[in-house]
């Protein structure tokens, strides 16, 4: 049986209403409140208990003080005296447990508690969560632009998505707290003046339900990926989540050795920039050598070109050299990587020579990519996405090239566009119901060619 458990508790560290009612509610179910950590709090188990919990706030203090100040520890010893003991504390916040029925009073003075709690949370809660609603409104903005700017390689990645259903979580998140906050602050501050105190407004169930659904919403996103991308992305989380583990026992341990609160403040500070470089650094140092092979359990085969290591990706894919030509030749690397939402699929095809093979240089190749629009009112967006591509996003085509109308019909498509400039390119975007086709070639189609490429599209 276990005598200990951590959890992460919901309730906003201002909330001095619910925190006493809920540390109430554990102690009678046997758990007792321990400490209060950047990961979490912990309870102990004890015999249930019927007692009243007070959480006081004192502005001065920081989370990075190795001991109480002398202000905090005569206040503990005055609690002590009215039968208060302290059970923990956690930067400006104090908690306080008494057996008493009918205990004297912690807060006696209603305008001093808000001025408190509001000093408090101006050292702590608000500047957190605005700079929280900063990174949510600036990071929406940009995942927003990129849809209109970008709306193929937006719209088809469930990371993106993610990315920008994650800004609007943590908006509607910061901005619920911060308006329920300020509503209660100008009550509180209506009601003391009258002499009665106002309860804190209890937001842990809104809080709960905001994170479920991003966690469903990340749990969905993650098993969407595919192959190295998905163990990139939980090697990322375990990078975080390692930091905040190393920092926090660097700021831990700085503490226990009565290392000032400046001191500690500026070497924890330190140790998170080095430590978050030097592990980054680490990271992509391992995957860049390891490579696909032994970091993520590809077992393709691979081969050596100039010092870089290239796996020999024989995917299946729809169109294919050998559906055009007639070549015989068996060195040919066939990659597809597939990017998909409920939006729109994106194939991106490659079909070329090992680039070891010295005696391939007349071997044609092949790129395309496909993409199909699941949701018709995007398919305008998209088609013009493509049809201004090289005008400002893709240096190997200066903005002099354009793509130019050519007839459809040899392809079958509804639409077609030949990239130009002063010579047309073997380069064209071909458009058929609810599907786009960017596709490149290194010879000139014939028109035998063109109707096989326009039915194993429209066929995929």
């Amino acid at each position: 049986m276990k005598n200990r458990k951590r959890r992460l508790e919901t309730i906003a560290l201002y909330d001095h209403t619910g925190i006493e009612q809920h540390l109430a509610n554990m102690a009678q179910q046997g758990w007792m409140l321990e400490s209060i950590g950047t990961l979490g709090w912990v309870y102990r188990r004890t015999e249930p208990k019927l007692g009243q919990f007070a959480v006081t706030y004192y502005p001065k203090a920081s989370e990075f003080d190795p001991e109480p100040s002398e202000g905090e520890q005569r206040y503990q010893e005055f609690t002590a005296q009215s039968g208060w003991a302290l059970v923990c504390h956690s930067a400006q916040m104090q908690v306080f447990y008494t057996e008493q029925a009918d205990p004297i009073p912690l807060e006696t003075d209603p305008v001093t508690q808000v001025e408190n709690i509001h000093m408090a949370a101006k050292k702590s809660f608000l500047p957190c969560y605005g700079m929280l609603l900063g990174v949510a409104i600036l990071n929406g903005a940009q995942a927003i632009a990129n849809v209109f700017k970008r709306p193929i390689s937006t719209l088809s990645s469930p990371l993106h998505l993610f990315a920008l259903f994650s800004c609007g979580i943590l908006f509607a998140f910061c901005m619920a707290e911060l308006l329920v906050y300020y509503r209660w602050l100008r009550t509180a501050k209506t009601s003391a003046e009258h002499g009665a105190f106002t309860d804190t407004p209890h937001t842990a169930p809104l809080q709960r339900i905001l994170l479920a659904v991003l966690l469903l919403t990340g749990l969905l996103c993650f098993y969407s990926i595919g192959g190295s991308l998905r163990w990139l992305w939980a090697l990322s989380f375990g990078y975080i989540i390692a930091l905040v583990l190393l920092v926090n026992g660097v700021k831990n341990l700085l503490k226990r050795w009565k290392v000032s609160r400046n001191l500690n403040l500026t070497l924890t500070l330190v140790v998170d920039v080095v430590l978050a470089v030097a592990m980054m650094a680490v990271m992509v140092h391992t995957i860049l050598q390891t490579g696909d092979r032994t970091l993520f359990g590809n077992d393709e085969e691979t081969y050596v070109y100039q010092g870089v290591t290239y796996t020999l990706h024989q995917d299946t894919l729809p169109l294919t050299l050998e559906n055009l030509i007639a070549i015989d030749y068996d060195g040919f690397v066939r990659e597809g990587d597939t990017s998909e939402s409920i939006f729109l699929s994106v194939l991106r095809a490659y079909q070329h020579p090992r680039w070891d093979d010295e005696s391939a240089t007349n071997i044609p190749s092949l790129e395309y990519n496909l993409v199909t629009v699941k949701m018709p009112f995007l398919y305008t967006l998209c088609r013009d996405a493509l049809l201004e591509k090289y005008t400002y996003d893709d240096v190997r085509f200066p903005n002099n090239y354009q793509y130019q109308p050519i007839d459809p019909t040899p392809w079958g498509a509804v639409e077609a566009y030949q990239l130009a400039r002063e010579t047309a390119l073997q380069h064209y975007l071909l458009c058929y119901e609810g599907r786009l086709v960017e596709l490149m070639l290194d010879f000139v189609p014939t028109a035998e060619q063109m109707q096989t490429i326009g039915g194993t599209i429209q066929e995929y």
